[in-house]
């Protein structure tokens, strides 16, 4: 039997079947399509390029379809109908463009008729060391601090052992220790304050003791304030060794203890500058002698008890305004002389401080007849400008504003 050659001519049957196919297509669409041609004596593949022949026959399928005899199919489902937006639109008139008339400002409220004419001195911004834009909140803090490290007027008047002509001596001694160390201003004011403290909460101290708790308040002011503090026994030597190191040491913790570690009172030098500052800006005519008279008057004040109860601020401001008056050459009027700018950053009027300045100036008339002379001794060298002994510390000016405060006394 011979064998089958696959790549012949398709068979009748072959070609029956494909007729049929395509005249189920042409009566399914209703439409008539021509036969295929015969087939071709070129060699193909085993089944036939079907593929080709397909492709041949949709596409003449689809070129022939009439567009009005083609109907999409409906599957029951009603036509959506556009749906009808319900929202009413109102319409708003525009009112005409009004031409923009420039008015006066108006003057914000205040308590006062005019606003006061207040200087910024916090306008040098590049220098660091100032901290200009927390130099107020700075000052407003410590303003809020000083309230609460107050000590009571005439405190020693009640159950205690010790006399106001005691601390008066040892604070004289001390400024002379001071000076011998050559510590800062600073470590000098919080000695005071911390003896001034520890004697208020305890009154069991004695004569003896009295001079050990201002070698101990200037000891703790040292390690507070200083960037090299003295050993205990360079204090034992200056005491003349009348006390022991245990002893200095005992004393530490027992003031410590009753101060509950509570040494962060605000100083007057601190209150001091700021004012300076704000006077060196606004008068023109401030310079360092103020300054250094500024520092004379507050430290004549650290032996005297009458002064020990003023706030730090109170005691800054007055001894300023109270410079700015004596080394004034025109004799200007005080409070033109401390104006609202000054008030504004002392917290103090001209008014408010008159009496402090009166005493003040008592101060100056007795220093020279005083026994206690270790501040006016300091600030009679040529480093300090000589500022306790420049004249104009006996104008008339001073014996007014005394014998003043001394009537009002009486």
């Amino acid at each position: 039997m011979p064998r089958l050659r696959l790549d012949a001519a398709p068979s009748n049957l072959m070609l029956e079947n494909r007729n049929n196919t395509l005249k189920a297509k042409s009566t399914t669409s209703g439409l008539v399509v021509q036969k295929a041609q015969g087939p071709s004596l070129r060699p193909r593949a085993i089944l036939g390029d079907l593929t080709k022949a397909t492709a041949v026959t949709v596409n003449q399928v689809k070129n022939e379809q009439p567009e009005d005899k083609i109907k999409k199919p409906t599957m029951g489902i009603a036509a959506k109908k556009p749906l009808q937006s319900t929202i009413v639109k109102k319409v708003v008139p525009v009112a005409a463009p009004k031409a923009v008339v420039c008015t006066k400002q108006a003057e914000p409220e205040a308590y006062s008729s005019k606003q006061l004419p207040i200087e910024d001195i916090d306008l040098d911004r590049d220098n660091p060391q100032l901290v200009s834009y927390y130099a107020k909140d700075i000052y407003s803090y410590l303003r809020q601090l000083e309230k609460s490290y107050t000590i009571g007027a005439h405190y020693m008047d009640y159950g205690y052992i010790i006399r106001p002509t005691m601390r008066t001596i040892l604070v004289d001694w001390l400024v002379d220790v001071h000076g011998r160390f050559k510590m800062l201003q600073e470590t000098l004011y919080l000695s005071v304050s911390v003896m001034d403290s520890f004697l208020q909460v305890d009154s069991t101290v004695n004569r003896k003791e009295l001079q050990l708790v201002g070698l101990t308040a200037m000891l703790i002011a040292a390690k507070f304030e200083e960037t090299w503090a003295p050993e205990i026994n360079d204090f034992v030597y200056m005491s003349d060794k009348a006390y022991t190191s245990k002893e200095v040491l005992a004393m530490e913790c027992r003031m410590l203890q009753k101060l509950d570690f509570r040494l962060g009172r605000p100083l007057p030098l601190h209150f001091l500058r700021r004012n300076t500052q704000a006077a060196s800006q606004i008068l023109d005519q401030v310079d360092v002698l103020h300054h250094t008279l500024s520092k004379y008057l507050m430290e004549l004040t650290l032996p005297e008890y009458s002064f020990c109860h003023y706030l730090p601020s109170e005691l800054a401001a007055a001894a300023l305004c109270l410079s700015l008056r004596i080394l004034d050459e025109n004799d200007t009027d005080g409070s033109k002389l401390w104006n609202h700018s000054m008030v504004y950053y002392s917290g103090y009027t001209y008014e408010s401080l008159e009496p402090l300045m009166g005493k003040l100036c008592g101060l100056i008339a007795s220093a020279d007849v005083s026994k206690f002379q270790a501040v006016r001794k300091k600030y009679a060298c040529s480093k300090l400008y000589n500022i306790s002994t420049i004249p104009h510390l006996k104008s008339t000016l001073v014996t007014v504003l005394a014998k003043r405060s001394a009537s009002i006394k009486n």
